[in-house]
């Protein structure tokens, strides 16, 4: 989650998407959690505050739609990736806000 927290700070810090993803893209965000989930389950990780987020984004705030989450926010964001990236990641700082006493920035 920290890594969340950290892109959301260079979003706000107008240093872009791009500085941590690569790409100034919602996809790019999409593919950098897809990888970075993937490289700590294939390294034999365990991050659950990942997966009690997915699972507080569904049941709590319901926006895990069908379609998927950055699909949603794009839409929601009149195609502004920028925007839609902050929506998800507003999210995961709330997450974090709610969990934990001091959060990693």
């Amino acid at each position: 989650m920290d890594v969340l927290l950290y892109t959301r700070q260079r979003i706000l810090e107008k240093r872009g998407l791009w500085s941590v993803t690569g790409f100034d893209t919602i996809e790019s965000l999409v593919s950098f959690t897809i990888g970075w989930a993937s490289n700590t389950q294939f390294n034999g990780g365990n991050d659950q505050e990942w997966r009690d987020f997915l699972d507080w984004l569904d049941a709590e705030k319901h926006e895990s739609p069908y379609e998927g989450w950055h699909v949603k926010y794009l839409r929601d964001c009149n195609g502004d990736h920028e925007r839609a990236a902050l929506k998800f990641l507003d999210f995961a700082a709330e997450f974090v806000a709610l969990r934990r006493k001091t959060p990693s920035p």
